[in-house]
């Protein structure tokens, strides 16, 4: 529905209508908020581990 109001918005916004255009940007708006709140993580390391291990998650400084 935001991708409709989105197109519907600035083809007539473009057009001279002010209240459309700013429909059109506020539709992008939320439309782009969404998109970056329903990102999914990357997993970037899967191991299982068995019962006595553990994991250590160091972060270490980057040398100049």
């Amino acid at each position: 529905m935001l991708k409709s109001l989105v197109r519907i918005g600035f083809s007539r916004g473009l057009g001279g209508s002010r209240g459309w255009l700013a429909l059109g940007v506020t539709a992008g708006g939320l439309r782009l908020l969404h998109r970056l709140a329903t990102r999914d993580a990357k997993v970037v390391y899967l191991e299982e581990l068995h019962p006595g291990q553990s994991l250590v998650i160091q972060h270490l400084p980057r040398v100049k």
